[in-house]
């Protein structure tokens, strides 16, 4: 043991202790991402309980908190992936449940996002890894999410981890760094959907950086596994993910006759999944009598010894024997055969079926653990290779599978249905039978999953099998809760794509399609300038990494505009590549700029005198828009002096080189753009009492509900009058104000109920108006539900009403505009219509020739001054 131990370290040195050593290495960059790394963590975790619970973080936090207290999670894709659930019901359970650890982990992905930019030093360089950093740290979109209970800030964290593995591997072409991107390419999908637009853009860019990899290929000039780099990388992400994306045949669903993706409205079974309805298949096709197994078995047999699957294989040396010879062929039957024995252990389980004692259970499984141990122990014993050995072991397990299933009848379909469909899904197998679109589905996914393996293995042998081994166990783990949870295996694999192929017909938000573009010149005016200037930059220099950033960010724009859901915190994942993008370009700025001669020279004004202009000009546009006549005298006399300055600046530019000039004016604005964006990140940051209206807010949790929970708890909960009846709080007020009461909804010290009108919109048999009984208790009642003489039942007196969610005025949309009447191109909910356009447009040159609406814009840019209030949703308080 000591001996082993001693040859493990000793490769751990060898091997990997070479790659840490130049991080070991403390200078002033390592000092300077210590000292941002310390003001993110800072910034992001000031005051982190301040703000009120949103719509959504209530929703996951909720759930995380039941998880923590040991109630059942059940993965749901209309809460995106588990991890998050998962991982906040670890804080809670070991700090507590207060606002604040609940929101914890949050900020703490946010930080370590801010240091990634570092391991990208050798390819953006040093002065570009600060900036990038920089933005990271004080980026208005980054730094709200990122004390957000959502999980937009974690996948910000993995797809950055991710490009810099990819980006490494293209380079070096090692295999750690395709183990390590197993586990985050396994963490992005258990985190949020859109790890699917990352992966389509990301194979997007190393399809074509593989090119001159791939067509060799093509041609038959190289083997599948010689490919690396950039074609390595994408096949990794091909293969790992290819099951992820077959419940994109849901598209094409209505050309089979099949619904494999049920519709959001859907009256029986979840949205994303099969529907459980005709036609059916019923199992077994044929009951086979046990002879027909034995003549299968059989001539199984003879095949397999007659192909000799595992090759020939021959003993040479003084041991040679006609024995030892013919054991390849022997091993050739054994190995397929103790694969499928391992299946066959699992599925029937013959010891516990027998009653013999809870611990028959433990029997199969070990008995099937050592079959596919014995199995594994054959083919490694025949030395013939990875590849070979992987579909040895593999094809016999899915045929056993498929088998069984069609000739036996000792898989009960409804049991098997139950344990591994989601408890939503009507599961009803009358006869023993499966709708056939499940079938469908399932083969689907089997036959991903065959495809993936037999190219994976193909490709890069054993490799690619421990990259599987990684990505799928994290996955598994994840999804289904640590093995609680069966159904979360189907949920992840199909629901995951097939629950928001449905959504795109809903257009969850019904936002216009420039959207982004509105929030993005609200907030990240810096990325996204510079990063348009960079993109023409890069190109001309030819420099791959900064053309891959580019790549990266122009898709990505388009595809969440294109995409029908468009929300505030998607932002994130688009402002992410812009900043660095801008922050290489601005980078390559600093370094080009021979500083020592700029301040020898008393170039340094060149830093100050375009800000100080763009300011002037500011002011001085946002006076004429604003006043009702011309420009005063005083505004002539700045306006001559900030065509002085301009003059000043164009002569300060040729005396240097101009690409010096040009650089330190870039960066002046750049500092300015900085300062502007700082600003609104901490405006939109810690602004506690909902005065500013910010374009990031959509279903934010109004500061009225924990003042309206404060006063609940003292005035009812801490003086002992909750011990009767309980308190009764409108369903519609559950998300977010559950989160605050979660305790005393627990304790039976307060309901929540429905007091909706009938025939008012999601009216049921549960609800009704408020009774007398109800009246005499404490209440908090929306606006508009209970009926009309609510006040006359009521005893205690109301106050109010109070704000209980907020959204943005949406004041940029075009005036009487109904997307969904429109219509949109070639069906796709996101892509506008070429009617759409048109009225969009010639809007968008009413309010550019509109003086009232520039002044509208530069109040609401500047100051935040907006005629527009929230649009709202209130609540009544019936306090005693």
């Amino acid at each position: 043991m000591a001996v082993a131990m001693t040859r493990v370290s000793n490769i751990f040195i060898s091997k990997w202790l070479p790659h840490f050593r130049p991080a070991l290495r403390f200078g002033w960059l390592e000092a300077a991402f210590l000292l941002l790394t310390a003001a993110a963590l800072g910034l992001r975790l000031w005051e982190l309980d301040g703000r009120a619970m949103h719509y959504d973080e209530a929703i996951h936090l909720h759930f995380s908190w039941k998880l923590a207290r040991g109630m059942e999670y059940i993965h749901s894709p209309w809460m995106h992936g588990p991890f998050q659930i998962e991982l906040v019901a670890l804080f809670i359970r070991f700090l507590g449940d207060t606002d604040f650890v609940a929101r914890l982990c949050y900020p703490l992905f946010g930080t370590a996002l801010v240091a990634l930019p570092y391991f990208l030093r050798e390819h953006i360089g040093k002065a570009g890894a600060v900036i990038a950093s920089v933005m990271l740290t004080l980026s208005p979109t980054l730094l709200y999410f990122s004390r957000f209970g959502r999980n937009d800030i974690l996948m910000a964290f993995w797809v950055t981890f991710l490009f810099i593995l990819m980006w490494r591997y293209v380079h070096e072409s090692k295999n750690r760094y395709l183990y390590i991107a197993a586990a985050i390419l396994a963490l992005m999908f258990a985190t949020k959907e859109t790890s699917y637009i990352v992966t389509l853009v990301f194979g997007a860019l190393l399809f074509l950086l593989a090119l001159p990899d791939l067509a060799p290929w093509a041609l038959g000039r190289v083997r599948l596994s010689q490919l690396a780099g950039a074609a390595g990388f994408l096949l990794l992400l091909l293969t790992l993910t290819l099951p992820q994306w077959v419940a994109l045949a849901g598209l094409v669903q209505s050309a089979l006759g099949l619904t494999l993706v049920s519709p959001v409205g859907v009256s029986q079974g979840l949205v994303g999944a099969p529907e459980w309805s005709a036609p059916w298949v019923a199992f077994p096709v044929y009951d086979a009598p046990w002879l027909f197994h034995v003549i299968v078995g059989a001539l199984l047999a003879v095949i397999l010894w007659l192909a000799n699957p595992l090759g020939d294989v021959r003993s040479e040396g003084p041991l040679s024997s006609p024995v030892s010879n013919i054991l390849p062929k022997v091993s050739g039957v054994v190995a397929p055969a103790a694969s499928a024995g391992a299946v066959i252990m699992l599925l029937f389980r013959p010891w516990s079926s027998a009653s013999f004692g809870a611990a028959t259970l433990a029997a199969d499984i070990l008995i099937a653990i050592a079959l596919a141990g014995f199995a594994g122990v054959v083919v490694v014993s025949a030395r013939c290779g990875s590849r070979r050995s992987t579909l040895v072991l593999l094809l016999p397990a899915v045929a056993a599978v498929v088998y069984l299933l069609c000739f036996t009848g000792l898989v009960d379909v409804e049991a098997v249905a139950r344990t591994m469909l989601p408890s939503g899904l009507p599961v009803g197998a009358g006869s023993n039978a499966v709708p056939v679109s499940l079938l469908v589905a399932a083969g689907l996914l089997a036959g991903g999953l065959t495809v993936s393996i037999y190219v994976g293995v193909r490709w890069l042998g054993k490799s690619w099998l421990v990259c599987a081994a990684i990505f799928y166990g994290i996955w598994a783990t994840l999804y289904t809760t640590m093995f609680s949870n069966f159904a979360g295996l189907f949920s992840g694999a199909w629901q995951g794509m097939g629950y928001w192929i449905a959504q795109q017909d809903f257009a969850r938000g019904n936002q216009p399609w420039y959207y982004y573009f509105v929030g993005l010149s609200v907030y990240e005016l810096l990325p996204v300038m510079f990063g348009l200037v960079a993109f023409v930059y890069f190109l001309r220099k030819g420099d791959v990494t900064g053309l891959a950033f580019s790549f990266w960010a122009g898709v990505n724009l388009l595809g969440y505009t294109v995409a029908s859901e468009k929300m505030p915190w998607l932002l994130v994942n688009i402002t992410l590549p812009f900043i660095l993008l801008s922050g290489m370009f601005l980078g390559e700025l600093v370094e080009e700029v021979r500083w020592r001669r700029v301040f020898r020279r008393g170039r340094v004004a060149l830093l100050f005198l375009p800000p100080l202009i763009v300011v002037t000009a500011v002011y001085l546009l946002h006076s004429y828009v604003n006043g009702d006549g011309g420009l005063s005298l005083a505004h002539w006399g700045l306006l001559f002096a900030v065509a002085a300055a301009a003059l000043a600046a164009a002569w300060l530019t040729r005396l240097a080189r101009s690409s010096t000039g040009l650089s330190l004016a870039a960066m002046g604005l750049a500092g300015l753009l900085l300062a502007f964006g700082t600003v609104a990140a901490l405006r939109a940051t810690y602004t506690y009492d909902d005065s500013n209206v910010e374009i990031l807010v959509y279903a934010q949790g109004s500061s009225d509900l924990p003042r309206t929970f404060e006063e609940l708890d003292r005035q009812v909960f801490e003086d002992g009058r909750g011990d009767g009846d309980p308190v009764l709080v409108d369903y519609d007020m559950w998300y977010p104000f559950q989160w605050y009461v979660r305790h005393h909804h627990d304790d039976g010290l307060l309901q929540f109920r429905c007091f909706k009108a009938e025939g008012e919109d999601g009216w049921n048999g549960s609800c009704d108006p408020v009774s007398e009984e109800q009246a005499s208790r404490a209440l908090l009642l929306k606006v508009n539900h209970g009926g009309n003489d609510v006040e006359s039942k009521v005893e205690n007196t109301r106050d109010g009403p109070f704000r209980d969610l907020l959204w943005f005025p949406e004041s940029y949309r075009r005036p009487h505009e109904n997307r969904q009447e429109e219509g949109s191109q070639w069906g796709v909910r996101g892509l506008p219509s070429t009617r759409q356009l048109s009225a969009d447009f010639t809007y968008f040159r009413e309010v550019a020739a509109s003086r009232e609406s520039w002044a509208d814009g530069i109040n609401y840019l500047v100051f935040r001054d907006l005629e527009a209030d929230w649009f709202i949703s209130e609540y009544y308080s019936f306090l005693p």
